[in-house]
């Protein structure tokens, strides 16, 4: 396939669907909803169509969470599921999941749904294929995600002349392509958010966020891996 299909059926002319080697940039003001929309958008939906159809795709994230804990990712997701599963009859807050309030307890109806087979199975693939790390530099971040794409892949190279640190010309090994060990696998890069990155040395935070943007352009570049910066 070409492309993840939108989960905006009447806005699909504009967004066609979730593709490969994408740089997305979501943007709003403070509590703007930015990390539910990306959840849904960039989470949730491909998650779940690769759940659903392995013939097609793999799929792999990489959950930079500045934001929140791992833990809250987790549950705002597994509300989203009680209510996919349920089709839409299940409407249950993270808050309410954990039964933090002692007179709302989960009805039967939540619990039974909890109980699943598919439930279980659906969580399961989440926490197999959404990789949370602690990195919050750009060079983390990028050397993390390099890594296992060279791992995953082949980088070719070819000979290239350039300056040497006293102006003599010097031969390397230069990038040239790279070739996937799976086409079909899509690997996101979820990092949330920006004014939270953690500053290279001897950096400003506008030098720092323009450093990350330009990894983020290498990775989908050279690697077709789709960045998602909140």
């Amino acid at each position: 396939i070409n492309s993840i299909p939108s989960p905006y059926p009447r806005f699909s002319n504009e967004f066609i669907g979730i593709e490969q080697g994408k740089y997305v940039v979501v943007t709003s003001t403070t509590k703007g909803g930015k990390t539910q929309f990306t959840s849904f958008t960039f989470l949730y939906t491909p998650l779940l169509y690769a759940y659903h159809h392995p013939e097609q795709l793999r799929i792999k994230f990489f959950y930079y969470s500045l934001e929140e804990t791992p833990e809250d990712v987790l549950q705002r997701f597994m509300s989203y599921l009680l209510n996919s599963l349920s089709g839409g009859k299940i409407r249950v807050s993270p808050t309410d999941l954990q039964s933090s309030h002692n007179n709302k307890p989960l009805s039967q109806e939540v619990l039974d749904t909890l109980g699943q087979e598919e439930y279980a199975k659906i969580l399961k693939f989440f926490e197999e294929h959404v990789e949370f790390s602690p990195s919050r530099n750009p060079t983390g971040v990028y050397n993390e995600v390099r890594k296992y794409m060279e791992e995953h892949g082949t980088v070719h190279t070819k000979k290239k002349k350039v300056k040497g640190d006293l102006g003599e010309l010097v031969e390397v090994d230069a990038f040239d392509y790279y070739e996937p060990d799976d086409p079909d696998e899509y690997v996101f890069v979820i990092f949330d958010h920006l004014s939270l990155v953690q500053s290279e040395k001897s950096m400003t935070l506008k030098q720092t966020a323009d450093k990350l943007s330009e990894y983020f352009v290498i990775l989908r570049n050279r690697y077709k891996v789709s960045p998602i910066l909140i």
